[in-house]
């Protein structure tokens, strides 16, 4: 999906409720923002509110499934300690 959406009064940015949709941004949601000239990117923030248990031979994760690359979640799998 794309959009031109405008500043406000007070130089804010409001992202629409199908811009959000779109993204799959829940409602308040913490967003990451980072800038480069002519540009600018949110990105959501990871879910601390989880952690890995072992359970039977299988290592579970406990909260929602965080954004982290696959390669990197198996080697913090691997590595882990309680």
């Amino acid at each position: 999906m794309q959009t031109t959406i405008e500043l406000d009064a007070s130089n804010r940015i409001v992202l629409s409720r199908e811009l959000r949709r779109a993204a799959g941004i829940p409602r308040r949601q913490q967003l990451r923002v980072s800038a480069t000239p002519g540009r600018i990117v949110l990105e959501l923030e990871a879910n601390p509110a989880g952690r890995i248990v072992k359970r039977g031979k299988l290592k579970v994760w406990t909260g929602a499934v965080p954004s982290t690359p696959i390669e990197e979640a198996v080697e913090q799998s691997r590595h882990y300690t309680r």
